[in-house]
């Protein structure tokens, strides 16, 4: 088997990126639990980052 040319390999993954985009999309907009996943679990991240802003800030603190 032959092998591929970077730029066929190139405009394949670009393909494969662009269908992935749009089918990701269509879920997206459908009610169902990928949907609520992505709405609800924006504040987790958010609360960890504060949480270890503010144990870095009291340690910190503690130790001068």
């Amino acid at each position: 088997m032959s092998e591929l040319s970077p730029r066929l390999r190139d405009e394949i993954d670009d393909q494969v990126a662009e269908a992935f985009d749009a089918y990701l999309a269509e879920r997206l907009s459908e009610p169902g639990p990928l949907r609520t996943a992505v709405r609800a679990r924006w504040w987790t991240p958010a609360v960890a980052a504060l949480l270890g802003v503010a144990a870095t800030l009291l340690a910190c603190r503690g130790w001068s």
